[in-house]
């Protein structure tokens, strides 16, 4: 409990900072993770933080979680990329961007864990709803390769950015 509330003021804090004009901006929300690979499945419950710099290109981070239980079994996937994100950015109410990143997934089982390299791609919106506040539209395609063979998902976002 004290590790959550204390993850919680922590992105408070960060989301505060990151309200400047032209600084670095945060995004968090809820993520969909579905597998394009035959009888895998999807990810229903999941989360999404990202962090970016200001500017029209700029350095992202983005990390990513998401659970599923199958046939009583938990699994879970950590993303963690970071790469070269570009935005679009109009004077209107929305700003379009598109991000390529690259970096670290783990998949775990009960009792067995993965890591894997690889990335993704991806193209969003952010949809200004109050003068420092966006609401986040995004979709990524994922691709990683444990042990040779090539794992591909959609992820689909919705949050906020501050």
């Amino acid at each position: 409990m004290r590790k959550s509330l204390l993850m919680l003021v922590s992105l408070v804090c960060l989301a505060v900072t990151a309200s400047a004009q032209n600084g670095p901006k945060i995004s968090l929300g809820y993520a969909y993770l579905r597998s394009l690979e035959t009888g895998d499945g999807s990810a229903t419950v999941g989360a999404f933080v990202s962090l970016a710099g200001g500017g029209a290109t700029a350095l992202e981070l983005d990390g990513g979680y998401h659970r599923d239980t199958r046939d009583g079994s938990r699994f879970e996937t950590f993303t963690l990329t970071a790469g070269p994100r570009f935005a679009f950015s109009s004077r209107r109410n929305s700003a379009p961007f598109m991000h390529l990143l690259a970096g670290l997934r783990r998949l775990r089982f009960p009792g067995v864990s993965d890591n894997s390299w690889g990335g993704l791609a991806g193209l969003g919106i952010d949809v200004t709803t109050a003068s420092r506040v966006a609401l986040r539209l995004g979709a990524d395609f994922e691709i990683f390769f444990p042990e040779g063979n090539n794992d591909k998902a959609l992820r689909l976002g919705v949050g906020l950015t501050f």
